[in-house]
């Protein structure tokens, strides 16, 4: 009897070993479970897919008068009269300085003496007197003579061939003007003028008369509209672009010559391929961006070209296809070929 005790206790003690050992392989086998579901990173993904892109670009530019007139004598001389100053308005054709009538006063007198000459040969032509070659002398040098005087008169009195403002003046009444420096400049600011260079791809779109928008720092950032009011014919080979001419009205002369200004011009619109910003990622040192895609529960590593950017969006030039998956839940700290699982897709 007491053996069979010592055999039962034996058995009972043996049973209760190999379910302790089973427990234990079961709770390890849940752990590891547990493990290798935790390690699976759980990620948001977005669409690859195309999107209209407004074709808006901005570009800064110095404003320009659209016409500026250097005011000169073309013999030089003494200045008599300074009738503007820096700041005035002159209208076409208004007086703007006198200069001493010397040159104008000795020319009037070669005039003279050069019309008597002729009227003398030219009697004596008539009769015989003189030669036919002695009168052409004498006709082409009165000629010559009222030629001379004519070009002397009109620049004895100066006028403005435009209506703007006097920017600038260089004499003082009685200084020697010379011919190499302008008595006065004249600007015309209604309109002003703004040339921005425009890349090559667009020139299909540049059409004369094409509206644009223009922003001011200098007034606050106050916005004035405008036109492309010329397209010069050539590109620029160092810089493949296209000199393009905008003109604003400018009737208030609230906008003025040297202030810069932010030109934006809208070439419409196209279809192009877009991914999220977000999905973007920027490599160190390279400047290379690349982006992840979802692809059979994995994380793939795929360089991308991209090219503007509008609002959360890239355009997509290389890398990508309408319809791929790129994960944008924090892809800067994903590892190419890493177990994902979705969490859900947004466009």
């Amino acid at each position: 009897m007491t053996n069979n005790k010592k055999r039962l206790l034996l058995s009972l003690s043996t049973l209760m070993l190999f379910a302790a050992a089973g427990c234990s392989s079961s709770s390890k086998s849940s752990e590891a479970s547990e493990t290798v579901k935790d390690s699976i990173r759980t990620v948001e993904v977005a669409l690859v897919e195309a999107q209209p892109l407004q074709l808006v670009e901005e570009f800064t530019a110095q404003l320009e008068a659209k016409v500026t007139n250097n005011i000169t004598a073309q013999a030089g001389g003494r200045l008599k009269q300074l009738l503007v100053k820096v700041g005035d308005r002159v209208g076409q054709g208004q007086v703007i300085a006198r200069m001493e009538g010397t040159q104008a006063s000795q020319a009037q007198i070669q005039l003279t003496d050069a019309k008597t000459n002729f009227d003398r040969m030219d009697e004596l032509y008539k009769v015989g007197g003189v030669s036919k070659a002695q009168w052409d002398n004498a006709k082409s040098a009165l000629e010559q003579a009222r030629l001379s005087y004519n070009n002397v008169a009109e620049n004895t009195i100066l006028r403005s061939p435009i209506s703007g403002v006097v920017t600038a003046k260089n004499y003082d009444n009685g200084d020697m003007t010379s011919p190499q420096l302008p008595v006065v400049v004249i600007q015309q600011i209604a309109p002003v003028k703004a040339m921005v260079n425009v890349s090559e791809k667009y020139y299909s779109l540049l059409k004369e008369r094409t509206p644009v928008t223009l922003r001011v720092d200098a007034l606050e950032g106050k916005e004035f509209s405008g036109v492309i009011s010329n397209v010069y014919p050539t590109l620029d080979p160092a810089t493949h672009t296209i000199a393009t001419e905008i003109e604003v009205q400018n009737r208030d002369a609230s906008l003025r010559p040297g202030m810069y200004a932010r030109v934006h011009i809208d070439f419409g619109s196209k279809e192009a391929l877009t991914v999220q910003d977000k999905a973007v990622v920027r490599q160190v040192g390279s400047g290379e961006r690349y982006v992840y895609l979802y692809r059979d529960g994995k994380a793939i590593y795929q360089v991308v070209e991209l090219g503007d950017q509008q609002g959360d969006r890239y355009e997509v030039l290389k890398g990508l296809k309408a319809g791929d998956q790129v994960i944008i839940s924090a892809p800067s700290t994903i590892k190419n070929g890493q177990a994902v699982q979705l969490q859900k897709t947004t466009k």
